[in-house]
């Protein structure tokens, strides 16, 4: 039955790729490259701005209790550009990779001391290296260039003295606990050639905030510091070596993933499993071993890389790349499985707005809308569809048990796409092919747009109930902001939970098939046509 259900559902397909106009995103010759800069651009033009956080000028992020944190000057990588978190509650999480986390966020230690002993520690304690002479390029180390020229100079202390294993000083400028942290922040996130450098510190406070006293904390390879950096750069070259011949930056990226995937085993337990070191020398680490061994390796090739941190069903690390035409976002935690896989390189924010939201300083890292090296499958080997799990980790509801037969993603929303569109974009009307066709009586008007993905199911459902079973076309109108997250939920098929299952218990079908069609309104909105074959 099942196979007899597959193949009414490819006679389905051709049925609604012969009618006229019925094209995913119905696009002409002379569209495509228009819409694509629009789905996939570079990410230059921010158009929407997060609390706490200015479009335009310095940008100002603060932290629960008011204190300015962080900002950022127009022009450098630290500046918004463009990406746009999306809602925890919205992630699904693969199964197969919903454990795979790891990552420790800073969790500095402060303790607050009476004024007489922050002035004795003042007069006793020594800055240490100071940092004054170190330079940090905009391109190569973007967290520097996130904080203001305070938070800089405590930046450069911290990096001088971890370089010379000081534990304890005194800094420089008058700084608040907020300060500290961002610029020890900073520099976990820029330097991952400091694998010796634990990812907590210790500070003392007087009463007023002002930090008095920075501790760091050194990690087991401070103790033969020597003999660890050469097996550290032996490990590394081991695995450089053979890149360093290769013609492009994207050969180069490649190889270095699965170089690295292939060395590497996936241990929570690993001993130093937030530094490079666990990666390169022990072999066995977390995301945040990975991603900063991963950072490492394309620093060496030159190539910019950076550190991201947010969650991912839990507290997670990744990579974002930049090539010659944008940004990409590269998991190769989530890609080293039983064989090496693809489905978490170079992919652009939209398609990991289901599976990871960027947070504190990550956020304002380039955002990720390179196209030139978009991996398109999602699954290397047979490309099935795994499960998932929510944000929250619990498992999405699999409709009570029953089984729900419905068109398949493929491995991308590409799949949807017709590659080579020949025809105009129009609306599909009349009676074609096989099936009753109906179209909803007028289109949406832009007042009526949907801005959230509930919302956009629930209308979804709506619509199509009303317009029965067989072959039917209705519209909505969303924000632009709202898209990527619809697209996400298409590429993964978390759509059929979100309102396919629903639909066709609604209408007594088995089988669904869906292309789309999209319009830019302006302003702000796309109007998206669905054409849906139920049966």
């Amino acid at each position: 039955m099942k196979i007899i259900n597959k193949i009414i559902i490819g006679i389905a397909v051709i049925c609604l790729l012969l009618c006229g106009g019925i094209l995913v995103f119905a696009l002409n010759p002379d569209m495509t490259d228009a819409l694509a800069q629009r789905m996939y651009g570079n990410g230059n033009n921010a158009e929407t701005a997060t609390e706490g956080v200015t479009a335009s000028g310095n940008t100002e992020n603060t932290d629960a209790d008011g204190n300015i944190r962080v900002t950022l000057p127009n022009g450098t990588p630290g500046e918004m550009n463009g990406y746009v978190a999306p809602a925890i509650e919205q992630l699904r999480i693969p199964e197969d990779v919903s454990s795979k986390n790891g990552f420790q966020p800073i969790q500095p230690e402060e303790q607050e001391v009476p004024d007489q002993e922050a002035q004795n520690l003042e007069e006793i304690l020594p800055t240490g290296d100071l940092g004054t002479d170190l330079t940090f390029s905009a391109e190569e180390y973007p967290y520097y260039q996130m904080l203001p020229e305070e938070q800089q100079a405590v930046y450069r202390q911290i990096y001088a003295n971890a370089m010379e294993l000081t534990a304890r000083f005194d800094p420089e400028r008058t700084v608040t606990a907020g300060d500290v942290k961002n610029a020890f922040e900073a520099v976990i996130g820029d330097h991952p050639e400091l694998f010796w450098l634990e990812t907590g510190y210790s500070g003392k406070y007087m009463g007023n905030g002002q930090c008095v006293e920075i501790d760091l904390k050194y990690n087991s390879t401070a103790n033969d510091l020597e003999n660890a950096k050469k097996s550290f750069d032996a490990a590394a070259q081991n695995l450089l070596s053979g890149a360093e011949n290769l013609g492009s930056d994207y050969e180069k990226e490649k190889y270095i993933h699965d170089a690295l995937a292939e060395a590497v085993t996936y241990d929570l337990a690993a001993d130093r499993n937030q530094s490079a070191y666990s990666a390169l020398v022990d072999g066995n680490s977390v995301c945040a071993g990975y991603a900063r061994a991963y950072q490492y390796l394309l620093q060496q090739l030159g190539i910019p890389c950076y550190y991201c941190t947010g969650y991912s069903g839990g507290n997670h690390a990744w990579n974002i790349v930049k090539l010659d035409d944008g940004y990409y976002n590269v998991d190769v935690t989530w890609d080293d499985a039983d064989t090496i896989r693809y489905n978490y390189f170079n992919k652009t924010d939209a398609d990991f707005a289901s599976t990871h939201v960027r947070q504190n300083l990550s956020v304002y890292l380039p955002a990720c809308n390179g196209t030139a090296y978009r991996q398109e499958s999602v699954a290397a080997g047979d490309g099935q569809q795994t499960n998932v799990v929510n944000g929250d980790g619990t498992v999405p509801d699999a409709n009570g048990g029953e089984e729900t037969t419905s068109a398949q993603p493929g491995n991308s929303l590409s799949d949807y796409i017709n590659p080579n569109p020949q025809e105009p974009l129009r609306y599909p009307g009349g009676n074609t092919g096989s099936f009753d066709s109906g179209t909803a009586a007028t289109p949406a008007p832009r007042s009526d747009a949907v801005t959230d993905l509930n919302s956009y199911y629930a209308n979804c459902i709506t619509q199509l109930s009303i317009l029965g079973s067989g072959d039917q076309h209705f519209d909505n109108v969303v924000s632009k902001s709202l898209w990527s997250t619809i697209e996400q939920a298409y590429n993964t098929g978390a759509y059929e939970q979100g309102y396919v299952a629903e639909v066709l218990k609604k209408l007594g079908m088995e089988n669904f098939v869906i292309q789309l069609q999209l319009v830019d309104l302006g302003d702000g909105y796309y109007r998206v046509y669905h054409n849906v074959v139920t049966y």
